[in-house]
């Protein structure tokens, strides 16, 4: 037990870090959700009352603090380790014999913890949760659809519609049949189809036959199998991560591939980018922002960890629409910043032993 939670000295600092990151959890989620709130009351309608924003609310929540999970770590394990700095415990802690190291870790076992909650989440349920608000959203909301075409494909044929917010009901079908040498044997256009009994029923349509040049116009058509996966008209960011990687690898549009292998590499290397954000903040603590006050610190913390967001998605919109894989964008920043906050932390380890023989612990070291 000792050994996944440290002796009484380490437990100390785990504590104190998770204080602190609750307290940071609280308070962004708070803020983040009256800001949600107040920018929904601006599509205030009869059909999308309070009681729908508010659930709308509630359930897109888990989300966005699961895509704030590196802020709060951050910020949480800055005003931590912050104030066991300014209590003089950590440098009791030194001489008591805990080496830098040994405090990291303890200071990263909640943040880890957060960490492997949030990854969880993000597979097993945030995705329905997030998927379940915006359909409703995008069905309560007069005149809005998602009005973005899609292209779907079997073995039998290939077909491309427009979603509207409404699962049983597409716009704007063409449907390619193929033949046995998976050639376009009949197109089949509809205004509008919709989901019955298992099947899908288009409404004024007018099928051509290419092997015979025949067009006939009907107010009914039957259509084949259509293979229509509705996750696919989702936002990346609301798919788990096997649906992102099941779904990066069947379909054939590269911009479509390359978006749900970018937000794929994103959650998953999360943890990764936390760590690197965590670990600067370390190498800050202990050396430029030792002598700082704490708003100084949450501020000079923020700006570090906007900009490496920014980069990401910078990085990550160049990755979509070029040839730089998109693992890249988000591995780049975080192996950077890990490299910078090593080498950060090697130095201050030598002035932190310094600054202990100063101040008359050198028995210690």
């Amino acid at each position: 037990m000792n050994y996944i939670l440290g002796d009484l000295i380490e437990r100390n600092i785990s504590f104190q870090v998770l204080i602190s990151l609750l307290i940071v959890l609280v308070a962004i989620s708070g803020i983040d959700l009256i800001f949600l709130f107040l920018n929904e009351l601006s599509d205030l309608t009869e059909s999308y009352t309070l009681n729908d924003i508010f659930i709308y609310c509630l359930k897109s929540f888990p989300y966005r603090i699961f895509d704030l999970t590196s802020y709060i770590c951050l910020i949480g394990l800055i005003i931590g380790m912050g104030s066991l700095i300014d209590k003089g415990e950590l440098i009791g802690a030194q001489i008591l014999g805990k080496s830098l190291t040994s405090i990291a870790i303890a200071a990263f076992r909640p943040v880890l913890l957060i960490m492997i909650i949030g990854l969880f989440s993000s597979q097993f349920f945030i995705p329905s949760l997030s998927q379940s608000a915006e359909e409703t959203r995008s069905q309560l909301q007069e005149g809005i659809s998602y009005d973005q075409g899609y292209w779907n494909k079997n073995d039998e044929n290939i077909s491309f519609f427009l979603s509207t917010p409404k699962r049983d009901h597409i716009l704007d079908l063409t449907v390619y049949e193929l033949d046995k040498d998976k050639k376009i044997s009949k197109i089949i256009f509809a205004k509008e189809a919709f989901f019955k009994e298992g099947v899908w029923e288009a409404t004024n349509g007018q099928i051509i036959g290419l092997s015979d040049n025949i067009s006939s116009n009907a107010s009914q058509v039957s259509l084949p199998k259509l293979s229509i996966d509705f996750n696919q008209m989702l936002s990346p960011k609301y798919l788990s991560l096997t649906n992102l990687y099941t779904q990066s690898k069947e379909t054939f549009s590269k911009y479509r591939k390359n978006q749900l292998s970018l937000e794929f590499w994103r959650k998953v290397l999360q943890p990764l980018v936390t760590f690197s954000l965590v670990l600067l903040a370390m190498s800050f603590l202990f050396g430029p922002m030792r002598e700082q006050k704490t708003g100084q610190r949450i501020l000079i913390a923020i700006g570090v960890a906007f900009t490496v967001d920014l980069s990401q998605k910078l990085l990550g919109s160049i990755s979509v629409v070029s040839e730089i894989p998109t693992i890249i964008s988000v591995l780049l920043p975080a192996i950077l910043l890990i490299f910078l906050s090593l080498m950060l932390l090697r130095e201050l380890r030598k002035s932190f032993l310094i600054r202990l023989y100063n101040l008359g612990f050198g028995e210690y070291i």
